[in-house]
């Protein structure tokens, strides 16, 4: 997320003074009000309901609260403070709505140009998000530039993969899906389809400034948020504490974000109880009250009589029961025409600003009777920048809380030089990387605090998975490898931490269909160093095709059985370089036709080095960054070959060296140019052809079939533009892009014969929640052509 350059500076904060949140109490006991957040949020609601039932069967953890609960008050119990403005005061609650939240600017930009103050306000859930920035300050210029600056992709979509670090990167290419289980106490789901800890970084920004508030009646407005308690299942005003996590417990929306623990309180979306705060803001002690309602409430005409709509119709008229009922405080209710948007159209920021101008608009004459005089407005803009802070202090000191001994000790040394310096936000977010990228970690967030001796210090707090680790991480591969032979394998990867020791990990590897393997590794820092050893072990299968005219016409199988162990450095957070051993056993034998290979069985020893980088910020289509890596292999020991009844000691050797590399770039938000090469030479070895390189495959010469071109050597360069299309619903799934590739290379046994093979190609990029879906087609200038379907790895 890019620092946002204004008359203020983004940060994080969390105040040491965490005073009590109280709980208002207005509905009467029994009733459990839902509001309005259109009819996408309800069919939300409606599936957060069949998860719990489904969730109740599994043996997953309960979350319990991590401190003890604070003394329950009422927002009613606190007196308002005195008017001394010499006017009426003048309050504005802000409706939750998902994307359509984003109406708010334009009502306040109208509010702004007709000289209407907004002394006090309250939020609830995208309400929270506009309310709360407004009232650190920000005018609606600097709103709407704020909101406009958002990367809504990187908010909402597979945020924590920039993150990772490299084990975790390659974890997440060679198990894509963005569902992740853990295993504490059975097969547990995630909390939520998004960990939020991008969201967190945001709100720490705009909020960094006001760490050390006592109550949200010091903001330059006064202001509240409305959040729900799962544990007591009342509402929630937040009135003091860390503004950041105060906005982040009403934009909880279960499903999408996981609850937000303060003080003792499991806190979800406040939209759930009270959408548009209007009776909060009256026992603010405004004056006249102005609603913003960004939902739906008009009566149905008619109900959907099935099991699930009848469900459905059930939630929504609960949930247009309760706002109407809070907006019966209102003295004017603005009501945002928004039928034609969508709850998660939140790249259409323009439009819905608009829409809310022309929805204040439309009020004007209920409206204008709240404009005050020039010189009471321009006093009123004076207030709040006086209380602004634009400036963040200098920390003396950095607290850590939440994290393992390991990830503490590394963080220590990384975070050690922040003490004493003016806060570079976008240094420590990429520092923090360290420990984010682990997946560890739901969170990993800063705020600055004050100590007991009123210094002033940076606290980075890590939040634990409350489900995981260990993790279950499932994986569906599928490719055509003619136009009616498929590929199909079901894979599963057991990720466990610390098992022999602090950072230690474990992985547990199978797969069945295609290819069908077991394998283990036991990854192992030495000490505090960037060192490590990996030891490993596994036995796997693989079947070659020999393809001819579109059909296979040979298949020749393999089986290897291998132990082996690695020692590396890691350099950096995303890259790492392995050096190793491996001892095993194979044997190969044809299956199908006559590929004219021997058998061959027995003994196998070898040596590789292995150097690995990614920078990339996604694993299907990223913004930008290098994904490379670089073998060098030698087998010193290689299995007999069985002619008729008798071995034959296989006396060669053989030494490969291979690398390959891709890299994006962003040309404007919705283009990509891509590269990707690859080179790899046997030098004078002749190895057999299930050791050759390959090519054909999407990217790699698709106009051949898998493998059809194999050689001693290859090489390949390709390049290529994407341009956005558009993209699958928010948190179920990214971008689309389509775009076109030409791809040149060739595989060869002697450099002399190395020929330049030109192929086009076409295709269709979707970011699904079970990984990226390919469909492509590649065409030669000779006449051939392939079309391509792959579930998957990107590239190969």
């Amino acid at each position: 997320m890019q620092q946002f350059v204004g008359s203020f500076r983004c940060g994080g904060a969390k105040s040491s003074r965490s005073a009590e949140s109280p709980i208002y109490r207005r509905w009467p006991r029994g009733f459990r009000p839902c509001s309005q957040h259109s009819e996408r949020k309800r069919t939300i609601l409606l599936m957060v309901s069949l998860v719990a039932l489904l969730g109740a069967a599994c043996a997953a953890p309960m979350q319990r609260a991590t401190t003890s609960p604070p003394v329950v008050g009422n927002e009613h119990d606190f007196s308002p403070p005195v008017n001394n403005l010499g006017r009426p005061r003048v309050g504005v609650a802000f409706g939750g709505g998902s994307a359509r939240g984003i109406a708010h600017v334009g009502v306040i930009r109208w509010l702004e140009e007709h000289r209407i103050p907004i002394d006090v306000a309250a939020g609830t859930s995208m309400g929270g998000l506009v309310g709360g920035a407004f009232a650190t300050g920000m005018d609606a210029s600097e709103l709407e530039m704020f909101i406009g600056s958002i990367d809504w992709d990187r908010l909402f979509g597979a945020s924590s993969f920039e993150y990772k670090n490299i084990r975790r990167k390659t974890d997440a290419r060679a198990y894509p899906s963005r569902l992740e289980f853990g295993l504490k106490g059975g097969i547990v789901p995630p909390t939520a389809l998004n960990s939020g800890e991008s969201v967190e970084r945001l709100l720490g920004r705009i909020t960094a400034a006001y760490f050390d508030i006592e109550d949200f009646d010091q903001l330059p407005t006064p202001f509240r948020t409305v959040a729900m308690d799962l544990l007591s299942a009342q509402v929630v005003v937040m009135r003091s504490g860390s503004l950041a996590d105060a906005m982040r417990a009403t934009m909880s929306l279960p499903l999408i974000f996981p609850p937000v623990d303060v003080n003792g309180r499991m806190l979800v979306d406040g939209g759930t109880m009270n959408n548009v705060p209007a009776d909060v803001v009256k026992a603010m002690g405004a004056d006249h009250v102005v609603a913003v309602n960004v939902g739906e409430l008009s009566d149905r005409k008619g109900v959907n009589v099935t099991m699930f709509g009848v469900a459905g119709e059930t939630i929504d008229a609960m949930m247009r029961a309760s706002t109407k009922r809070a907006l019966e405080s209102a003295d004017v209710v603005v009501n945002v025409p928004l039928e034609k948007y969508g709850a998660l159209d939140w790249r259409r920021t323009a439009d819905l600003i608009d829409e809310g101008y022309r929805a204040a608009e439309a009020m004007r004459d209920q409206l204008l009777p709240l404009a005050v005089s020039e010189a009471q407005f321009d006093e009123w803009r004076r207030g709040r920048q006086a209380r602004r802070r634009t400036e963040l202090p200098v920390p003396a000191f950095v607290e850590l809380d939440g994290f393992s001994a390991s990830d503490r000790q590394r963080l220590e040394v990384v975070l050690a030089p922040y003490a004493g310096k003016p806060l570079d936000i976008d240094a420590i977010e990429r520092d923090l990387a360290i420990v984010a990228g682990l997946d560890r970690y739901q969170t990993v967030t800063w705020r600055l605090m004050r100590d007991a001796g009123r210094r002033i210090g940076l606290r980075v707090h890590g939040r634990v998975k409350p489900y995981a680790p260990p993790f279950l991480m499932l994986g569906l591969n599928l490719e055509n490898t003619t136009s009616s032979d498929f590929r199909i394998s079901v894979t599963g990867r057991y990720l466990a931490f610390d098992v022999v020791g602090s950072g230690s990990e474990l992985r547990v590897d199978g797969t069945i269909g295609s290819d069908p393997s077991v394998a283990v590794e036991l990854y192992r820092p030495i000490g505090s160093t960037p060192l490590f050893v990996s030891p490993y072990a596994g036995v796997g299968k693989t079947t070659f095709n020999f393809i001819e005219d579109g059909a296979v016409i040979a298949q020749y199988g393999q089986t290897i059985d291998r132990v082996g162990v690695n020692g590396g450095v890691n350099i950096g957070a995303q890259s790492d370089l392995r050096v190793g051993v491996y001892f095993g056993r194979k044997s190969a034998s044809t299956q199908i036709g006559n590929p004219g290979l021997p058998e061959l069985r027995g003994s196998e020893g070898g040596a590789e080095v292995l150097w690995r980088l990614d920078t990339q910020d996604s694993p299907v289509i990223p913004s930008g960054g290098v994904l490379s890596q670089l073998r060098l292999s030698h087998v010193f020991n290689a299995p007999d070959v069985i002619v008729g009844d008798q071995a034959s000691p296989n006396t060669a050797t053989l030494t490969q060296l291979s690398g390959t590399v891709n890299e994006f770039w962003s040309v404007g938000p919705p283009n990509r140019l891509f590269v990707y090469g690859g080179l790899g030479t046997s030098f004078n070895s002749a190895p057999l052809p299930p050791d050759q390189f390959t090519l054909g495959a999407p990217f790699r010469l698709g106009a051949y079939d898998f493998g059809e071109l194999r050689g001693d050597h290859y090489y390949i360069a390709t390049g290529g533009y994407m341009r956005r299309i558009g993209r699958l619903p928010d948190f179920v799934g990214g971008p689309v892009f389509a775009g076109g590739w030409l791809e040149n290379g060739d595989a060869f046994d002697e450099w002399r014969h190395a020929r330049w093979r030109t192929n086009g190609g076409v295709g269709l990029v979707m970011d699904t929640i079970i990984g990226p879906v390919v469909v492509a087609g590649s065409w030669g200038f000779d006449g051939r052509w392939r079309t391509y379907l792959a579930l998957g790895r990107m590239f190969r």
